[in-house]
């Protein structure tokens, strides 16, 4: 009678008998299901994302080309834009472009001393 409930002592204890190792054999197999489900949906939205943003770019370059192939009154006229907007605009960029080159000159002289 002794040796019997050693024995059952010691099968009770094993913690990696039949119905353990099936626990956790179905856990293993339900997170690898889940990982698998969850890559078949993830994956091709990825695939799509980089294609439109490589689309997106490439539209892009496409469209900055063709507004810098065209002159100030080209532009104007697709903005609709008033003339006199224009005009002012126009003058204050040669202003500015004025403002750097004296910037440019004074640091010349300021660095030579």
């Amino acid at each position: 009678m002794l040796r019997r409930v050693e024995i059952l002592h010691i099968h009770s204890f094993d913690r990696y008998n039949e119905s353990y190792l099936q626990r956790v054999g179905s856990n293993v197999l339900q997170y690898v299901n889940m990982t698998c489900a969850n890559l078949r949906n993830s994956i091709p939205k990825s695939i799509v994302y980089c294609q439109v943003r490589e689309a997106k770019g490439s539209l892009l370059d496409y469209f900055f080309i063709e507004l810098g192939k065209k002159e100030a009154k080209q532009l104007g006229k697709l903005l609709d834009e008033d003339p006199a907007v224009l005009q002012r605009r126009t003058n204050l960029a040669k202003r500015l472009e004025l403002y750097r080159s004296a910037q440019h000159e004074i640091e010349a002289v300021a660095w030579s001393k």
